[in-house]
């Protein structure tokens, strides 16, 4: 299936470029011709500025593209007849001699002759991006087989796939026929041995029992992404694969490219949305803010300098409205001036990319700015400690949904969820410990619940989770088995191990009357007090 879909993208990327190839072609060959009989006309001495201006604007627009379709010479050379030209535009008194435009025909025409050389059969474009996984696999290479078996089952409880090896060999000869999306060794096993785990492209974890400067240094020269001390503490352990696994699980990012050169558009598309993004191209500045409000980017992706409006003044209008003041915006350009590109960045841009533009280049460049989007909303509408919507955040969406559930006739199940004698874990273990506990709780209804329900920390040990398209029966089962998978988990302090218990109370929209409608939260919250004077570790509803 990858090969196929990496196939159809190098098909797609191809006929592109043959369609690029098609009009430059022409247009070199246009360029030249107006450009020499200009110069033959008898009736100036001197070419006027305006044909110098022409020629200027035409060739800028083939610097700009000719490399980002691969023809890296005549991107070369038509960036030094551009300088030439804007030598002479810049001396608006001083005309060239006739010997220097005559030698700049010449090299309009070896110009014709790069692209010919450059233009052979074109070959397929390599894509730049590989698949996901669509599966989350665990190796855990562990030689003690009881201390393995025990981790197995705890990150089990969290929904992982787990396949436990006794030996570094063990594992390495099985990469022929599967791919971990993350390895977790222990390091007890030598640093020395781990060199063939090097050859896998996932993040390698490691468990020891050595806290030492040097132990920790030999695991970053193997690229480690974590390191944790036995014993394990599994929760904090799920906390990271879970931060690792993310971006995977994270929706496709939003682009909004804006650039009126239909084809570098189109190309931009297609390098974006076969990185897994999702792109929409809008070739008519004046409609920017509706796409916005349509489409709702992550990111736009925008050329600096275009018929009409141009890219600085597209930011500025951007920035004078609330909702997209923070939302980031890239330009592409040509423009090599430092002083131009930071006026540029000086109206409201993030960053500046300078075409032509590799499609690595593009798409780490936007992959890493969305990301850091992304991390700003989370700081700002998620809780630090568990991830999940704050108390504000939750509650809204909760209203919301509820609101959407009863106009489209649609059942939802509203849960509160609490830490059965929470104070007590504080008070004996200390509130490290706590924190711990709670941000187990987090990472479980992530790991247990879908993508599309909502789940946020209501306050202190308390939880509130809304589900969509849910019957009362069907909610009262999932947070029984989230209550019954949480009960086996084990926390650690120092060489104490205790576990603990929820009590959760839910409600379904599908129950409630035309009174109780509006008093959902209310309701599932009176329902979670029912299960804890009913002695806890229950789901009520």
């Amino acid at each position: 299936m990858v090969d196929r879909e990496q196939q159809s993208l190098e098909n797609k990327l191809l006929a592109l470029k043959q369609c690029y190839l098609a009009t430059l072609e022409p247009e070199l060959k246009a360029i030249c011709q107006e450009f020499t009989s200009a110069l033959q006309a008898p009736s100036s001495p001197a070419l006027p500025q305006s044909v110098l201006l022409d020629t200027y604007r035409r060739l800028h627009k083939i610097v700009v593209s000719a490399g980002t379709f691969g023809f890296p010479a005549v991107t070369h050379q038509a960036r030094a007849l551009e300088v030439t030209l804007q030598g002479w535009m810049d001396e608006a008194n001083v005309l060239p001699e006739r010997s220097s435009l005559e030698a700049f025909a010449r090299r309009l025409h070896e110009l014709q002759n790069d692209l010919t050389t450059e233009a052979q059969p074109l070959s397929s474009v390599a894509a730049e991006e590989s698949a996901i996984s669509a599966s989350t696999l665990i190796w855990l290479i562990e030689e003690d087989a009881e201390l393995g078996n025990r981790i197995l089952e705890q990150l089990s409880n969290f929904s992982y796939t787990v396949r436990l090896f006794t030996s570094v060999e063990e594992a390495v000869s099985l990469t022929d026929d599967e791919t971990p999306d993350i390895v977790i060794v222990d390091a007890m096993v030598g640093f020395g041995q781990l060199l063939p785990l090097q050859s896998l492209t996932c993040p390698l974890l490691f468990i020891s029992d050595q806290d030492t400067f040097d132990a920790r240094v030999q695991a970053a020269q193997l690229n480690a992404h974590g390191y944790f001390l036995k014993p394990l503490n599994i929760p904090q352990l799920v906390s990271r694969l879970e931060q690792l696994l993310q971006d995977r699980q994270a929706p496709p990012a939003r682009i909004l490219v804006v650039d009126d050169d239909h084809q570098l558009a189109m190309y931009y598309q297609l390098v974006l949305e076969a990185a897994g993004m999702e792109v929409r191209v809008l070739e008519k500045p004046r409609h920017i803010i509706e796409q916005l409000s349509s489409f709702r980017p992550e990111l736009l992706l925008m050329d600096v300098h275009m018929p009409a409006y141009n890219g600085p003044d597209l930011a500025a209008v951007v920035r004078q409205y609330d909702e997209w003041s923070s939302l980031p915006i890239v330009f592409l350009s040509a423009e090599t001036d430092l002083n131009k590109q930071v006026d540029a960045l000086d109206h409201g841009a993030d960053d500046f990319l300078t075409k032509p533009i590799s499609a690595a280049q593009l798409v780490a460049s936007v992959r890493t700015r969305v990301a850091r989007a992304r991390t700003l909303s989370a700081l700002l509408n998620k809780d630090s400690l568990t991830g999940l919507l704050k108390h504000a955040s939750i509650k809204s969406a909760t209203i919301s949904e509820i609101a959407r559930a009863y106009r489209q006739e649609y059942p939802v199940v509203v849960a509160m969820l609490d830490i059965d004698h929470f104070k007590k874990v504080n008070d004996t273990y200390g509130h490290a410990v706590g924190d711990v506990v709670i941000a187990s709780v987090a990472t479980l209804l992530r790991q247990r619940l879908r993508q599309t329900d909502i789940i946020g920390r209501y306050g202190g040990e308390e939880f509130l989770i809304v589900l969509p398209h849910c019957k009362a029966a069907d909610g009262w089962k999932c947070l029984e088995d989230i209550r019954e998978y949480f009960s086996r988990l084990r926390f650690r302090q120092g060489d104490t191990e205790f576990a603990c218990t929820l009590s959760a109370g839910i409600v379904c929209s599908a129950d409630a009357t035309e009174t109780q409608r509006h008093n959902l939260l209310v309701i599932a919250d009176e329902a979670l007090y029912r299960a804890k004077r009913g002695g806890r570790n229950q789901v009520c509803y």
